[in-house]
């Protein structure tokens, strides 16, 4: 009798954590990283320093891509081994760019709700840097959570 109440207990903890465990933010597949505002487009751009926003098309098409400790990699869809990445250039706010993935910290935490609400970009190796925004014409890292992009997909 005590086996089964030890048994029980243990499966009733496992359930609990079970539950507490975070879904993926986004299936793996192509979308567009929209500014929930203007509604243009986050694209790799070129340089150290990226983060161009534009009219929304071929070249603003992002490959997000699941990790097993529940971040993503936003992979350039034209140059698959260029992710979505903080640069290597010493700015404030500091800038993102696509570089090659793994080489800067390119691993984000999708923040918000599921389904087509705004979502905050973090990401997840810098959290202190802030979340990805909207400055002008680029992206930039500084944010303050706000859930300001739409992970628009596509096909």
């Amino acid at each position: 009798m005590r086996i089964r109440a030890v048994l029980s207990l243990a499966a009733s903890a496992a359930a609990v954590l079970t539950l507490a465990t975070p879904a993926q933010a986004a299936d793996n597949g192509d979308y567009y990283i929209r500014d929930a505002r203007s509604g243009a487009c986050l694209s790799a751009g070129q340089g150290p320093v990226g983060g161009d926003l534009r009219p929304c098309g071929p070249d603003t098409v992002w490959a997000l891509r699941n990790e097993v400790d529940r971040t993503v990699r936003f992979q350039d869809r034209r140059e698959p081994g260029r992710c979505l990445a903080l640069s290597p250039i010493h700015l404030f706010p500091p800038p993102v760019f696509a570089g090659p993935c793994g080489e800067s910290p390119d691993r984000w935490r999708i923040e918000g709700e599921d389904g087509d609400a705004p979502v905050a970009l973090r990401l997840a190796e810098i959290p202190d840097l802030g979340t990805l925004t909207a400055r002008g014409p680029r992206a930039t890292l500084g944010g303050q959570g706000e859930r300001e992009w739409r992970l628009q997909r596509l096909g």
